[in-house]
């Protein structure tokens, strides 16, 4: 893989990991502040690759934006955790 191809599939990974956020309980709240989150977290990848694209069109600054901006946001929700053989974990 050349360097420009590893920059774009580090892109990508940032993506993927800043919209892969753990389900939420079945609580409305927890169901709330993770819709809440993840719209969040998909405006600010909106907005970063728009901008690079704009400004520097280099994935590797979009992907370390990516990767700052949602740290910021940690999941405050509980998750949601299955339950094995009818019984709670």
């Amino acid at each position: 893989m050349n360097d420009r191809t590893e920059a774009h599939v580090d892109l990508l990974d940032a993506i993927v990991d800043a919209l892969d956020l753990p389900l939420p309980s079945i609580e409305k709240a927890d169901e709330r502040l993770y819709y809440r989150l993840l719209e969040r977290q998909a405006f600010a990848v909106r907005i970063i690759i728009e901008s690079n694209r704009a400004v520097t069109r280099d994935p590797r600054l979009a992907a370390d934006a990516i990767r700052t901006r949602t740290a910021e946001e940690p999941v405050t929700y509980t998750p949601f955790e299955p339950m094995k053989d009818g019984v709670d974990r």
